[in-house]
């Protein structure tokens, strides 16, 4: 697949000056992913550590605590560790997909109308980076028993993730027809 850059606009390339007032939904879309499965990497980590410590890990995994050994506070750690591991997969995923989906269409109304999709492009990285933001405090108030600011960074990351669907909807009829 070839990706016409937003110089290969119909008319003409832009000017230095015109590319440069808008960012590349896919390019924020990337670093973002990568900030995001930074946070889920950690978080599994500290499952493991978790699993370890209540002795929960594979049976082969003889330098672990061993379960009856394990203190009541290692058992509600990893029982907190797994909540937040399983979150995450429940609200990530779908997201991350849908967030390259809409950044590939917008990139494109960008390459046909470039006007079109400057406010889209903004709206996109905005609301990818308040998902992200919401989602690594989503882990740490988990992490730390804040249940009602656990909520609303939740609230805040699905509704983000709700806009990040529409924003692409919306780019998706603003496409030229072919």
């Amino acid at each position: 697949i070839i990706i016409p850059s937003y110089k290969d606009i119909k008319g003409g390339p832009l000017s230095r000056t015109t590319e440069n007032k808008m960012s590349n939904p896919l390019q924020s879309t990337a670093v973002l992913t990568v900030v995001l499965w930074t946070k889920v990497f950690a978080t599994n980590l500290g499952l493991g550590g978790a699993k370890n410590n209540a002795g929960a890990r594979a049976p082969e995994d003889t330098y672990q605590t061993s379960q009856d050994k394990a203190s009541e506070e290692d058992v509600a750690s990893l029982d907190r560790a797994q909540r937040i591991v399983n979150n995450d997969l429940e609200n990530i995923p779908y997201t991350m997909v849908m967030a390259f989906g809409s950044a590939v269409i917008i990139y494109l109304v960008g390459v046909s109308n470039y006007e079109s999709a400057k406010g889209l492009s903004l709206a996109h990285t905005v609301l990818y980076a308040v998902f992200v933001t919401a989602r690594i405090g989503h882990s740490i108030a988990y992490a730390k028993g804040i249940s009602v600011g656990r909520s609303l960074v939740w609230l805040v990351g699905v509704m983000a993730s709700f806009g990040i669907g529409i924003n692409g909807a919306i780019a998706a009829f603003r496409l030229p027809a072919q």
